[in-house]
């Protein structure tokens, strides 16, 4: 049976993942995701073909945020964990207000989502019809992520999403149980040599020292974050260190739409990771729900506080929501400290501040940034070690496609995957069709 697979996003980018997988007569879209940050191509390529179901591996809006668009041209079913469909609706949202009117779908479109929406959970099979098998295996990225993996008569294709190879204080590390796939379509966000994390426990500790110190100079210490997954990681980690006295007592006020998804983690506490799940089942307290933490009611009232506090608020890498605010009033202050969480798109605020540029554009005004700027690697995505020990549990591994990175890292890693695993390794560009 030949097995078509056509990269419509995310190919030598990270952003607009989507890869739709042609076999038995069945069109089958992986992921439906928008672009962040300045892109000439914000969304994926329209499908030769309707798709006949759309998989969803998880709720980030680089993997989901165009799927409302899809669903609703196609009256496609949308598989996904429980939590991955709550997130994704809670998500997409707050994307059409961002976005208004260039937003690729409407409010009635998000909504129409759940009358097409399938509950999926792990390890459990499910048949998409031509003699495909569908089944959705833990990630370890966010709540509810999931690697897709399709078995066609002798072929299996496991497609990643994105991974996590360690485990997080919210997530266990990524399901290797099922490894007999003979084609892997991976991410590629951390795949150069360089690209390796220090330990979650020593980013922890520098972030809360950092925090500490910013705190003791009387300054503001500004964490933006995703929504969903580090927003989550961050505030557990202040949690923990304030509760020990490492970083001082000081207001931490929580702003943008992580009050909402912290509701869903609630919902699926059982998803989280068996740390977690055993503190709300036997104290019967979830520490996302600490008294640490405080939701912010007016945001001008933060503003004309004198004393020193934590402000967490969306977004992760600056394009947007409250975060813009407190960096018109908090970011031109030396004694401050602006702290980048994770991963940052090209061409993205985060981005520049990262690399250097100290003058952003917020809200039409040119703003010079005096704060202190520091990087935690609080990342939710397998590193360059990480990435060759995922793949080395593969031992009938043919062909790998690199996917979701930057395109020099993704075709770097190419050439090192075939000269250490003596299978085919292939960056693929957007719009192109491979046969297996």
């Amino acid at each position: 049976m030949t097995i078509e697979v056509m990269f419509l996003g995310g190919a030598r980018q990270v952003g607009r993942s989507c890869v739709l997988v042609k076999s038995g007569g069945r069109n089958i879209m992986l992921d439906a995701g928008v672009a962040i940050g300045v892109n000439e191509d914000t969304f994926p390529l329209e499908p030769p073909d309707p798709p006949d179901v759309l998989l969803l591996t998880h709720a980030h809006l680089d993997h989901a945020g165009y799927a409302p668009h899809v669903v609703s041209k196609y009256r496609t079913p949308m598989i996904g964990t429980p939590p991955t469909q709550d997130l994704s609706e809670t998500l997409n949202i707050d994307y059409l207000k961002l976005k208004k009117e260039a937003a690729p779908y409407t409010f009635a479109d998000v909504m129409n989502v759940r009358k097409h929406a399938v509950d999926m959970l792990y390890k459990q099979p499910m048949h998409l019809g031509g003699g495909v098998e569908a089944v959705l295996l833990r990630a370890g990225h966010i709540l509810g992520s999931a690697m897709v993996r399709l078995k066609v008569e002798n072929h299996v294709i496991l497609y990643t999403g994105d991974i996590c190879a360690r485990n997080t204080r919210t997530q266990t590390m990524v399901d290797l149980s099922m490894s007999d796939a003979d084609t892997v379509i991976i991410e590629s966000t951390y795949s150069s040599p360089s690209d390796q994390h220090q330990s979650l426990q020593k980013t922890e500790r520098d972030f809360a020292l950092a925090v500490a110190e910013t705190l003791k100079e009387g300054g503001v210490v500004l964490v933006p974050v995703f929504a969903v997954g580090r927003a989550q990681e961050v505030m557990l980690c202040l949690e923990a260190y304030i509760r020990s006295g490492v970083i001082p007592e000081a207001p931490v006020f929580i702003d943008g739409m992580i009050r909402k998804v912290n509701i869903i983690y609630r919902m699926y506490w059982e998803h989280l990771s068996d740390p977690i799940k055993k503190q709300i089942r036997y104290t019967k307290q979830n520490p996302l729900e600490s008294d640490v933490f405080i939701d912010v009611e007016e945001r001008k009232d933060l503003a004309k506080m004198k004393e020193p506090m934590v402000i967490i608020s969306t977004s992760g890498m600056l394009e947007g929501g409250p975060i813009i605010y407190y960096l018109k009033n908090f970011g031109g202050d030396p004694r401050n400290l602006i702290c980048l969480t994770g991963y940052q798109v090209p061409g993205t605020r985060g981005r520049m501040l990262y690399d250097g540029v100290r003058e952003l554009e917020l809200d039409g005004e040119r703003v010079r940034i005096e704060a202190k700027v520091g990087f935690f690697e609080f990342s939710a995505h397998a590193d360059y070690p990480g990435l060759l020990r995922f793949l080395s549990a593969f031992r009938n591994l043919e062909r790998v496609f690199c996917v979701h990175g930057e395109e020099k890292k993704t075709l770097n890693f190419c050439e090192r995957l075939e000269s250490i695993r003596k299978a085919e390794a292939y960056a693929p560009c957007n719009g192109e069709t491979v046969t297996l």
